[in-house]
Parts: structure tokens; C-alpha cells; sequence
């Protein structure tokens, strides 16, 4: 019975991308996302404004949670996520925003906890296919993740923000 159930719940929960894949708030023609108004927030597209010419080669999807906290989803022309980034009162999702990376981003997480002597807070995984930034203290969370080899020709990890 619970097996139906779960299977019941997995066919109309919303199926969302990430990092790597589609964006996980896509914007529509009402600049309001699926993913984003069902958690009570709203999303918005505007061009990366790195003045190069790699400005070009990506957009950047704004969206703010119901929580209050920023998320940008750095999209290549092929919509395809290669960069995050937030800023808020409160952690977005990483479990939905990392996608397939998560998994990774949990051991390299535990790692870096257990390389600082245990323990929350700050932290910086760095692995050759992900690296992800977070920071902060309650009420004032921030991070990045992106994909290395997947930043497009003419970006860098600074133009993430």
C-alpha cells in the first residue's frame, strides 16, 4: 500500500532539472515559473551582463523563493544549467538545484566537515566535475556551484555571482 502510494506521489510531484540539465525554474511568456510559484516565488530572465563577448553565450534566470532567497541559474544557449548561484535568509533547495550532483556534493561536504575537525557552517567542495561555495550564518546564506568543464568559451568562476 505505501508503495502506491509513493508511486502515486512521484507521477504528480513536478519534475524539475538542475545543475547540468534544464533550468529548474524555467521562465515562461508571464515571467512566473512552475517550480518557482510552487514555492510562492517568481522567476525572471536577463541577459548576463559580463561586458565580454561571452555576454552572449548565456542568460542568467533570476528567482526569488517564497522564502525570501535569491537563486540565478546560469543557462547556456543550449538551456543547458552550468552555474548557480544565491543569496537569502534561508538555503534554496540543493538537493533539487545540484540535481545528479548532489550525491557528490554531500561526500565532498562531509569530507571538508571532517578535514576541518567536524562541525557545520562554511564550506568549499571542490571536485574536477563540481565545485560548490556556501557561506554564511542564519538569516544571511550565500554559495555558488557550477560545472568546470561545462563553463562556456570566454567565463570564468569569477563571472559566476
Amino acid at each position: 500500500m505505501l508503495v502506491v502510494a509513493a508511486a502515486s506521489v512521484a507521477t504528480i510531484a513536478p519534475a524539475y532539472a538542475g545543475l547540468g540539465g534544464a533550468p529548474t525554474y524555467p521562465v515562461t511568456a508571464s515571467s512566473t515559473s512552475a517550480g518557482a510559484a510552487s514555492q510562492g516565488g517568481s522567476a525572471v530572465a536577463r541577459f548576463a551582463a559580463s561586458g565580454n563577448a561571452a555576454s552572449s553565450t548565456y542568460t542568467v534566470s533570476q528567482t526569488t523563493l517564497a522564502s525570501g532567497t535569491v537563486v540565478n541559474e546560469y543557462i547556456t544557449a543550449g538551456n543547458t544549467v552550468f552555474a548557480l548561484s544565491w543569496e537569502g535568509p534561508t538555503m534554496p533547495p540543493l538537493n533539487t538545484l545540484l540535481a545528479t550532483y548532489f550525491p557528490s556534493y554531500v561526500q565532498g561536504l562531509t569530507d571538508a566537515h571532517a578535514a576541518q575537525g567536524g562541525g557545520y557552517g562554511s564550506a568549499v567542495v571542490r571536485q574536477s566535475a563540481l565545485v560548490v561555495e556556501t557561506g554564511g550564518h542564519m538569516g544571511a546564506f550565500a554559495g555558488r556551484a557550477y560545472l568546470p568543464q561545462a563553463l562556456p568559451q570566454g567565463v570564468s568562476a569569477d563571472d559566476i555571482k
